[in-house]
């Protein structure tokens, strides 16, 4: 049969069939797909460090609280309700990653040192057969470490958890303490938000008292 594709391609007896053909570009398809969305996480995220070094965006991790200036929230919540969620989400899915590799970093470091620290127990081990001291040259450490490393799996590490939090739009200021202006909590495992203005959570708060 005649090749529909110029004699590169035959549908019966050539090198691909047309299911082939299909199978091929919806494999490049997807794979064009997943290179755009990495490309669009990579660009997102380095507008969030922006404005992160900025200081237009911060996370405390120890009270696990956002707090976002209102010129960035307002800018992000013009492109309405849905926009503004899924904003939301991809702040603190920068902000866990950066935890995530600074708990593996971490992780890492405290797992070479102990194989360091059980190779100098094991070299010149003591008469008595307790534990030795002797030294180790700075090659042999880098060895250890480098060893240590190699065997180590992402898996082997506890991630930090995925959590609920509080989140908090403040007036952009240069004081160190400002009112909010608005306080929100955001679920990132079911996508359930909440957001109310400040003075009607002060109000609130004062009915309960």
């Amino acid at each position: 049969m005649k090749s529909l594709f110029n004699g590169k391609w035959s549908m019966v007896n050539g090198k691909w069939s047309m299911a082939n053909l299909f199978t091929r570009w919806r494999h490049r398809r997807q794979r064009n797909r997943k290179q755009r969305e990495t490309q669009q996480t990579l660009q997102m995220w380095a507008l969030l460090e922006k404005l992160f070094d900025a200081g237009q965006i911060s996370f405390d991790r120890k009270a696990h609280r956002l707090f976002i200036t209102q010129p960035v929230a307002s800018l992000l919540m013009s492109r309405g309700a849905d926009a503004w969620v899924q904003s939301v989400h991809n702040i603190y899915n920068y902000v866990h990653f950066l935890q995530t590799q600074q708990a593996w970093d971490e992780y890492m470091q405290r797992e070479e040192l102990a194989a360091v620290r059980d190779a100098m127990k094991d070299t010149n081990p003591l008469p008595s057969g307790g534990a030795g001291g002797g030294s180790l040259s700075r090659s042999d450490i880098d060895r250890i470490r480098l060893a240590r490393r190699q065997q180590i799996a992402f898996s082997d590490m506890e991630p930090p958890k995925v959590e609920p939090f509080e989140f908090f739009i403040i007036p952009l200021s240069t004081e160190v303490k400002v009112e909010p202006i608005a306080v929100g909590y955001y679920d990132p495992n079911t996508g359930e938000m909440d957001v109310a203005p400040w003075d009607e959570v002060q109000s609130l708060l004062q009915m309960q008292k």
